[in-house]
């Protein structure tokens, strides 16, 4: 009877062991499945940095540079492309990807070098990062201007000291590492479902979401009679293959080794994917090229294939020099299209029958279904943006005798050499991110609250809406340089008064607002005060009729004014209640001050503007608004010479 005892007891506590070894695994799993969730649902917008560059400067007396670009976040480097060798117009294949947060300042830094400049061999990251004499030159950019650059495509001036040494084309992808991100994600969430499963032991068979994979594709090229380009020998082919990105500019994704004295090359076997290839279009661009160790490579010819030519069967493609003469043919030789494996069929269960017997149903499933296609992502706040919207913008500036005036040492509008006070650290850091996506860079500047005694626009009384530059029918001011520029000019002109209205000020946002909605543009007006605005019933009449508008208002308090009732325009409940509306109101308002920060700009900055996309998305998906993607076809190795 003890021996039997013993035993039960012994499996009781092997059985209590393992189900406390599976729960403390299952948990350890869980903690760092819902940790990698957080961090990429939390953490901005993934995006590709795809990296080009034209008329680099040559650093080597005998042969052409072999450049390289490396890419810092402030003083981290995040990324580098690989070396091209010998090739003072790269187009690296090596891409950065890296996370854009919409109201952080993200400054990148991007240095090429030469790799072969007075070094021997190859050098090592440290080694090049060392040597001065191998660094091409520099230049820098903002995250948010390369994303919110026309077509997401920007060309930077690359500069040693002071002179100009070559062009930067920066392209930025969006979809690319979007999709790769949630489809991690996806996996991720999978492997949770799974191995709930597995803690579980349910009996029912497991119901794991189908993933489609991608359409892989290896192949092998080479070249019949080619154009021989030398004289004593014969020519020296490589290949170079490109796909074309949105907007039609092309990006290396492979390049073949040289094969040296043949014209019949037969290049290595080598594998992409249909959906990388033809993320945007099914052309192919292929370049092959005379291998030079001195000098420039020669182009021997090139040829534009679309890749439905190639899945029905074409394998021979003529090569045409520049001059449009044949110069050989580019062979497939070999193709392998591997598509992904079928959804798995349907698990059907037997229905329940009042009887005991259970009729066995036999389920006909056909191998060759085709995989239904993945139902279309939600387009997120950075696809309008690179889609066409654009983000504009309008700024109100309180100029009331509260400011005091710019002769104390107090004056809120106090101008220091070297030094920026609060008006122009919102006007730079909060408006530069909002500027990033407006592509004429042109922004309506009022003053109120003050007397202007500009050299073009002069006032006798208080005026609670007056053009910063002077100029009534023309009120704009070029790019943050400009604003700052203007307000600089101005503040000494201008008689610091009251009251505090700022009804006029968004009456001119409101036209701007209307006018923008029908080109595709976003408006946000920024308002700057330091006090309690004293017009509350014409602004919240305002604020209503703009809730309808494609259009955002921020409130900046600056200074140590008690900003409690400003702080009700940040709440549609006290909005709708005193403009006694009975239809919902749009949430449009955000409200902060300088205080709430401990007068940090940085972090103010990423708190005003951390609701301006959700804001943006409540009116696309209240007007049934979709992103549209751009057209328009160009080479960028065309347009950028």
């Amino acid at each position: 009877m003890l021996s039997q005892l013993y035993y039960i007891l012994k499996d009781l506590m092997r059985i209590i062991s393992i189900q406390t070894l599976c729960f403390t695994s299952f948990m350890t799993n869980q903690f760092f499945v819902l940790k990698f969730i957080m961090e990429n649902h939390n953490n901005g917008y993934p995006v590709t940095i795809h990296l080009g560059a034209r008329n680099l400067k040559n650093l080597n007396s005998v042969y052409l540079s072999d450049p390289v670009c490396k890419v810092y976040l402030k003083n981290d480097l995040i990324g580098s492309t690989e070396v091209q060798k010998k090739n003072l117009s790269p187009d690296w294949k090596e891409t950065i990807e890296i996370n854009y947060v919409f109201g952080e300042h993200q400054k990148l830094r991007f240095e090429i070098y030469d790799a072969n400049s007075g070094i021997v061999g190859q050098l090592t990251q440290l080694a090049l990062a060392g040597e001065k004499k191998s660094l091409i030159g520099t230049c820098s950019s903002t995250l948010a201007s390369l994303v919110g650059a026309p077509k997401s495509l920007s060309k930077l001036e690359v500069r040693f000291e002071h002179e100009v040494t070559g062009y930067l084309i920066v392209f930025i992808n969006v979809g690319r590492a979007q999709r790769k991100k949630e489809r991690k994600i996806k996996q991720v969430q999978q492997i949770q479902q799974i191995q709930q499963q597995e803690i579980v032991k349910q009996e029912e068979p497991e119901k794991v979401e189908y993933i489609k994979e991608d359409t892989k594709i290896i192949w092998n090229w080479g070249g019949l009679k080619l154009l021989d380009l030398d004289f004593f020998s014969k020519s020296d082919p490589f290949a170079m293959f490109y796909k074309f990105i949105e907007g039609n500019a092309k990006i290396l994704i492979h390049q073949t080794p040289v094969r040296k004295n043949d014209l019949n090359p037969i290049w290595e076997m080598w594998e992409t994917t249909e959906e990388d290839l033809c993320q945007f279009s099914k052309q192919i661009l292929v370049e092959v090229w005379d291998y030079d160790k001195v000098g420039g490579h020669d182009l021997i010819g090139n040829v534009t294939i679309n890749y439905d030519e190639i899945k029905y069967g074409q394998k021979d493609f003529q090569l045409l020099t520049l001059k449009g003469k044949k110069a050989g043919t580019l062979k497939l030789l070999e193709l392998q299209i591997i598509e992904p494996p079928p959804p798995p069929p349907p698990q059907i269960q037997p229905e329940p029958q009042q009887t005991q017997e259970i009729i066995q149903q036999e389920v006909e499933y056909e191998q060759e279904v085709e995989p239904e296609p993945e139902p279309p992502r939600e387009p997120t706040f950075l696809d309008y943006l690179v889609g066409g919207w654009q983000l504009s913008m309008q700024i109100g500036i309180d100029f009331t005798f509260s400011n005091q005036p710019i002769s104390k040492p107090d004056s809120l509008h106090l101008i220091t050499q070297g030094q920026l006070n609060y008006y122009q650290k919102a006007i730079k850091y909060i408006g530069g991110t909002v500027i990033a996506f407006d592509h004429d860079k042109y922004v309506p500047v009022y003053g109120f609250g003050g007397t202007p005694k500009l050299p073009t626009y002069k006032k006798k009384t208080m005026d609670d809406c007056f053009p910063l530059n002077g100029n009534k029918e023309d009120p704009y001011c070029e790019d943050i340089p400009g604003i700052l520029r203007a307000y600089e000019e101005a503040v000494p002109l201008i008689e610091f008064s009251g009251p505090t209205f700022v009804a006029n000020i968004l009456r001119e946002g409101q036209k701007v607002a209307t006018e923008n909605a029908q080109n595709g543009i976003y408006t946000v007006s920024l308002i700057l005060t330091d006090g309690q605005i004293e017009d509350l019933d014409e602004t919240i009449k305002i604020i209503v009729e703009c809730s309808k508008l494609p259009m955002s208002i921020i409130f900046i308090g600056v200074g140590d004014e008690n900003f409690k009732y400003m702080k009700q325009l940040d709440d549609t409940n006290f909005l709708k209640k005193q403009s006694k509306s009975q239809a919902d109101i749009r949430d449009i308002v955000q409200f902060v001050s300088y205080q709430e920060f401990k007068n940090d700009i940085s972090l103010m900055s990423a708190k005003v503007l951390e609701n301006l996309p959700k804001q943006f998305m409540d009116y696309m998906h209240l007007h049934n608004i979709l992103p549209t993607k751009s057209q328009s076809v160009f080479k960028m190795s065309q347009v950028y010479k």
